[in-house]
């Protein structure tokens, strides 16, 4: 997910991944992604926990890496 930086910082991708996440409890799905550095707070926030983290590219004293993430689904009140 991404969002164009004109409107970052206005809680889209917040949303987006609330709603997402809703539609997983319903349906009792588990929610697996794939994150860089910068997501890893927002996805943490949404109840998403760390499964490992692989680097995918050291140039020029630069690193990316990749963290894959799961969040189990939450239990729906009756």
């Amino acid at each position: 997910m991404a969002v164009h930086p004109d409107y970052q910082g206005n809680g889209i991708a917040k949303r987006l991944l609330q709603k997402i996440c809703e539609f997983a409890d319903e349906a009792g799905q588990d929610v697996y992604l794939e994150s860089t550095t910068a997501g890893l707070s927002l996805y943490k926030k949404g109840g998403f926990e760390v499964l490992g983290e692989l680097s995918m590219l050291q140039w020029l004293d630069a690193e990316y890496t990749l963290n894959s993430m799961l969040r189990k689904p939450k239990s729906l009140a009756t």
